[in-house]
C-alpha cells in the first residue's frame, strides 16, 4: 500500500527512512529528476551509507557536496560537466553502457529503491512518470522500495504510467521540474545543419540528439519539403514547433507515434504539448533504442556527435586525453539501426575543430588513451562545416582523402603527412 506522506522536511525524513542502509538507489534523470527526494537522499546520507545509480542531470547535482567515498557514492553511465571533476576521486564512479542496455544494467547491480518525480493520480490511480522513462520505469518495476514526489506540472505522457499500488511512499514536490534550455547554434553549427539538411530522405525517421547542431537543423526542416516527419529518441521544444507547422506525421499515433522518445528535453511547452497527446510516446531505453525494431522502419537517419573522427573513420564520442568527458550513450544502438533500415543512413556531425580553433577534430588516429565509440566500418558520413564525406564502400586511402578535404583548411596539410598528435587538450 502507499503510505501517503505529506509536506515538510519532516515528512520527507519520514519518506526516505524506508531507505536501508547500503541501499543502491535509482534516481530519474533529466527533466523528471526528483529534486525534493535527492535532497532527502543527500541528508539520509548522513546517517548511513547508500549509492546512487542514475543518467544526465540537468539540475547541476545540486547533491554532489555530500557525495562521499564513504557514505553517498555515485555511479552513472552518462558523464557531464559536475561529475569530470570527481570522477576518480573514489566516489563518483563510470560505467560504459550503451543506453539500450542501462534498464538491465540496474538489474545486475541489484538496485533496491527508486526515487521518481510523478503526476498526481487519475481517477483510475494511475500516476506519470512525465518526461522521463528511459530507466526509471523499468527500475521501478524491479526495486522493492519505489518513492515518489508528486508534482502537478509533470505531464500525461503515453507510456509513462505507474499505478499507485507500486508506490511505496510519496511526497509532494518543493523544487519545480528542472528545464533543459535549448544550445544557440553558431555560425559552424548552421553550417553543418545546412549540410546535413540536404542528406535526409523524404518521410525520414529521424533520431536527433541535443547541442546546437540538432537545434540548428530542427530549424532547418521546416525550410524543406522532406513530407510528414517523425522522430525518436528524444523530444525538444524544437520539435513543437515542426508540429505547428502541420509537419508531424498525424497518421503515427501511439504506440508507434510521430515522436517516440525515452526523454523529454525541453521547458512548459514541450510538457504542455506532450500531455495527452497520442503524437508524443515515451518508452524504455530498451525499446526507444532497440536497434532491431528500429532497423525495421524505412529511412531511419540517426544524427550523432562526435569528439573526434580519424582518417579511418573511427569514431571518439567519450574522452579526451585518456579522461571521460560524456558517456556511451545511444550512438550505438542508433548506427546500427539506420545501417539495417532501408533507406537509412548515419551522420556523423561535427565541427572541425575545438572551440578555440587550435585543434583539429579529423585527427590521424584515435589516440590509445582515447576510446572508440564506433569503429570505422559503422560510419556512413562524417560532416563538418567545410563538407560532407561519405565513406561508404570507400578504401582507407578514399577515406583518409574525404576526411582530410573536410578538416580545417590550417590542419590539411599536417593531417596528409600524418604529423598531428591526434590528441588535443580541450573544447
Amino acid at each position: 500500500m502507499t503510505r501517503r506522506v505529506g509536506d515538510g522536511d519532516r515528512d520527507l525524513a519520514a519518506a526516505m527512512s524506508l531507505i536501508q542502509a547500503n541501499s543502491t538507489v535509482v534516481t530519474s534523470q533529466g527533466c523528471g529528476v526528483p529534486t525534493t527526494l535527492l535532497r532527502g537522499l543527500a541528508l539520509r546520507s548522513h546517517q548511513i551509507p547508500v549509492r546512487l545509480m542514475c543518467g544526465l542531470h540537468i539540475d547541476g547535482y545540486p547533491f554532489m557536496d555530500s557525495v562521499h567515498p564513504k557514505n553517498f557514492r555515485l555511479l552513472t553511465w552518462h558523464i557531464n560537466g559536475p561529475l569530470r571533476t570527481r570522477l576518480g576521486d573514489g566516489a563518483v564512479e563510470y560505467v560504459a553502457s550503451q543506453s539500450s542496455a542501462v534498464p538491465a544494467l540496474l538489474v545486475r547491480h541489484r538496485a533496491t529503491v527508486t526515487l521518481l518525480r510523478v503526476s498526481p493520480a487519475d481517477a483510475h490511480g494511475f500516476h506519470c512518470l512525465g518526461p522521463s522513462v528511459s530507466y526509471p520505469l523499468a527500475s521501478a518495476r524491479h526495486t522493492p522500495v519505489v518513492i515518489a514526489e508528486v508534482d502537478p506540472e509533470v505531464p500525461r505522457t503515453f507510456g509513462s504510467w505507474i499505478h499507485e499500488s507500486r508506490l511505496t511512499a510519496i511526497v509532494d514536490a518543493q523544487s519545480p521540474m528542472p528545464e533543459y534550455r535549448a544550445s544557440k547554434p553558431d555560425e559552424a553549427s548552421t553550417r553543418i545543419a545546412a549540410l546535413v539538411a540536404e542528406l535526409i530522405p523524404e518521410r525520414p525517421v529521424l533520431q536527433l540528439g541535443i547541442g546546437s547542431i540538432p537545434e540548428a537543423l530542427m530549424s532547418g526542416l521546416l525550410d524543406r519539403d522532406l513530407g510528414p516527419l517523425r522522430f525518436c529518441g528524444m523530444a525538444t521544444d524544437a520539435m513543437v514547433d515542426v508540429a505547428e507547422a502541420g509537419r508531424l506525421d498525424v497518421e503515427a499515433l501511439y504506440p508507434q507515434p510521430a515522436i517516440l522518445a525515452a526523454e523529454l528535453m525541453g521547458g512548459p511547452r514541450l510538457m504542455r504539448f506532450a500531455s495527452e497527446n497520442p503524437l508524443v510516446g515515451v518508452c524504455e531505453s530498451a525499446v526507444s533504442h532497440d536497434a532491431d525494431s528500429l532497423g525495421e522502419l524505412d529511412r531511419f537517419v540517426s544524427i550523432i556527435s562526435a569528439l573526434e573522427v580519424d582518417l579511418s573513420g573511427q569514431v571518439n564520442s567519450e574522452t579526451l586525453n585518456g579522461r571521460q568527458i560524456a558517456g556511451v550513450g545511444g550512438s550505438r544502438d542508433y548506427v546500427r539501426a539506420a545501417r539495417s533500415s532501408r533507406g537509412g543512413i548515419s551522420v556523423v556531425a561535427m565541427p572541425a575543430t575545438s572551440a578555440d580553433g587550435r585543434h583539429s577534430r579529423v585527427v590521424p588516429t584515435i589516440a590509445p588513451q582515447n576510446s572508440v565509440t564506433l569503429p570505422r566500418g559503422s560510419v556512413d558520413l562524417v560532416v563538418t562545416e567545410y563538407g560532407v564525406a561519405d565513406l561508404r564502400g570507400c578504401s582507407d586511402e578514399q577515406r583518409r582523402e574525404l576526411l582530410i578535404n573536410i578538416a580545417a583548411p590550417p590542419f590539411r596539410d599536417q593531417l596528409a603527412l600524418r604529423g598531428a598528435s591526434g590528441t588535443y587538450r580541450d573544447y
